[in-house]
């Protein structure tokens, strides 16, 4: 795992890349690559390109993993973050070929793969998460490369005179950008608590979608989907053979994600996807497993005796820790390192255990993805019930007609729902979290960021349209455009990345992806039941009693540190100057005392206004 950025010069006389540029453009991810820097400077017709790269050693600790690195006929050049689960297999074919391998790194794999099968189709032939940037000296153009479902964070920023990029990006803070504010990134932000898939805070900066290969020719772009989740074929398999083949394929993932040089250990939350790659992953393992759980005080946010039986069954070397309101002074710091405003408070117990893990180990794998594939939030429910309803949109004439008998919102809720229209459906993406988007305009006057979350789901349930033939999975299908690209990937991988820890997620494998996208929605939640197919699996493992109790998700009790101990230092910042955005202050006052009366439960709004008051206070 590494930090990847850099820069391609073509038309700007005042902007000439050269090594102490790289350096400052790599120097906010230090922690993401500890281990050794890399810069690369070449001068072609068209200008001069420039790449920087921070290590994190995992595969081929040698010097022969040393990045930027290029082709050995010269003419393509990388820098690359990310594993390559599957380098070893494309490197036996390669081989065959004849190419003169010079390490045992996954990053030479994608430059052979690229000099024997071209740039377009190497992406569809890498499994594991990635991101990456590819100059071709020949023809003078620039590739930039992200994963299917977006693990690795790719920014670029793209206009006539140059082409820059990052895997973070406050690297953009040393090149001549104007750094505007987003207004829609800024709604999102509010309602969703993260910025959304292809915008970031600032408008002339972007992300890489996931499963995109962007093409830069100068001020021209190309940008080609090279792969999406398909939920419209399914296979026609007993109940009994899907939990065999299924079980199969995550044993796969996770030998797969253990592939590394150095001791791979496993996040063990006590949840059911943590659980599974944790007795997976000890079953495949030739020496004793290390696991790393968090927990905290209150009960409802503690799963360490969850864990901890986990472990027992396991047999694994079993690590915890409980946090308290005494562990907040870093929080300021960590916040800095999302680089853009980033609100999901469980960054915080995220980021605790992953800095305790990486004292033990430089690896380690994680649940995410699980309740995404398999449906495991309550949203999935909804998106269930939608579908019901969908079934019976042969009674829309009569519900057309009893409008006047039955509640006019109800109705046209589900006329909505049987017409499968996108606006309808898309509520089911909302997580109730932050600012509703009806009211978001009470917070912040700005115009620009009303609609924006309504916009951006509706945008990604037509785009999930086309990749389903029923609403169960169109819906599930955007919450990984949503949610988990813009949130808990996010979340994940900064956290980490800060202590120089590698996050792998099994789940998002994508073998295993597209064959659960085959399986029939009615076995997937069977009965509306959520997670059942990973529910019946592990009940091969674990008991009834720990399947079956209520999930309890990974929070904070960050909203009774509000009323105690944490109360004065969170509202000074909250009624702080406003930078950069005018914050309602009377509508802050209002839901502020809410709070602190135990009228109403305001943890994440609040949260939301005071990340974003800490962000801008860095950023100006």
């Amino acid at each position: 795992m590494c930090g990847i950025t850099g820069i391609w010069s073509y038309r700007n006389q005042d902007l000439v890349p050269d090594q102490q540029l790289l350096v400052r453009m790599a120097a906010p991810m230090q922690f993401r690559g500890p281990d050794q820097d890399g810069f690369l400077l070449r001068t072609g017709k068209k200008g001069i390109v420039g790449f920087a790269h921070k290590r994190l050693s995992i595969i081929d600790l040698t010097e022969g993993g040393r990045q930027p690195m290029t082709s050995h006929d010269g003419r393509y050049s990388i820098v690359f973050n990310g594993e390559i689960y599957n380098f070893k297999e494309i490197k036996r074919q390669l081989q065959q070929t004849g190419y003169p391998f010079h390490s045992d790194s996954d990053t030479e794999v994608i430059l052979a793969a690229v000099v024997h099968y071209g740039v377009e189709k190497v992406p569809k032939l890498l499994a594991g998460m990635f991101a990456f940037a590819l100059f071709d000296h020949e023809e003078e153009c620039m590739y930039l490369c992200r994963d299917r479902f977006g693990e690795k964070p790719l920014y670029y920023a793209h206009n006539s005179s140059f082409c820059a990029f990052s895997s973070d990006i406050r690297s953009f803070y040393s090149l001549p950008i104007t750094l505007e504010i987003d207004e829609y990134a800024l709604g999102y932000y509010f309602s969703e608590m993260c910025t959304p898939q292809s915008n970031s805070i600032y408008k002339n900066i972007h992300k890489l979608d996931p499963g995109c290969l962007l093409k830069i020719e100068c001020e021209l772009q190309t940008k080609e989907t090279y792969w999406q989740p398909d939920y419209t074929e399914k296979l026609l398999l007993s109940e009994g053979e899907w939990l065999t083949v299924v079980e199969k394929e995550i044993e796969s993932a996770v030998r797969h994600c253990s592939i590394a040089d150095v001791d791979v250990g496993t996040f063990l939350s006590g949840g059911i996807d943590s659980s599974l790659i944790t007795l997976l992953a000890a079953r495949q393992s030739t020496s004793q497993l290390k696991t790393f759980c968090v927990g905290f005080e209150y009960e409802g946010f503690n799963e360490l005796p969850f864990a901890a039986e986990v472990a027992k069954l396991a047999d694994t070397d079993h690590h915890e820790i409980v946090l308290t309101i005494d562990d907040l002074p870093l929080i300021t710091q960590l916040l800095g390192e999302y680089g853009e405003p980033f609100a999901d408070s469980s960054q915080i117990p995220t980021y605790y255990v992953a800095k305790f893990a990486s004292n033990h180990v430089k690896v380690v794998m994680g649940g995410d993805g699980g309740d995404e594939i398999f449906g495991g939030y309550r949203s999935y429910n909804q998106a269930w019930r939608m579908q019901q309803w969908y079934r019976m949109r042969h009674i829309s004439p009569f519900l057309k007609t009893s409008k006047h008998v039955f509640s006019h919102q109800k109705v046209d809720y589900l006329l909505g729902v049987m017409q499968r229209d996108s606006h309808v459906l898309s509520e089911a993406l909302y997580r109730s979290m932050g600012f509703n988007p009806n009211h978001i305009d009470q917070i912040c006057t700005l115009k620009g960021i009303k609609d924006a979350a309504r916009q951006e789901n509706v945008k990604q349930m037509k785009a999930s349209e086309s990749l389903s033939n029923n609403l169960f999975d169109q819906i599930l299908c955007a919450s990984l455009k949503t949610r988990l690209v813009n949130d808990y990937l996010v979340k994940t991988d900064r956290a980490t990345m800060f202590n120089s820890l590698e996050l792998r997620s099994p789940f998002l494998y994508h073998p295993l992806t597209e064959l659960v996208a085959k399986m029939p929605h009615k076995l997937l939640m069977k009965n509306g039941e959520n997670k059942y197919i990973t529910r019946k699996i592990a009940a091969k493992y674990f008991s009834d009693s720990f399947i079956n109790r209520e999930k309890m998700g990974f929070g904070i009790p960050i909203g009774i540190w509000m009323k105690s101990k944490w109360k004065k230092p969170v509202e000074e910042v909250l009624f702080s100057e406003d930078h950069l955005i005018p914050i309602e202050k009377k509508y802050l006052q209002k839901i502020w005392n809410e709070h602190q009366e135990g009228r109403a439960d305001h943890t994440h709004r609040l949260w939301i206004i005071y990340v974003w008051k800490i962000w801008s206070r860095q950023v100006n």
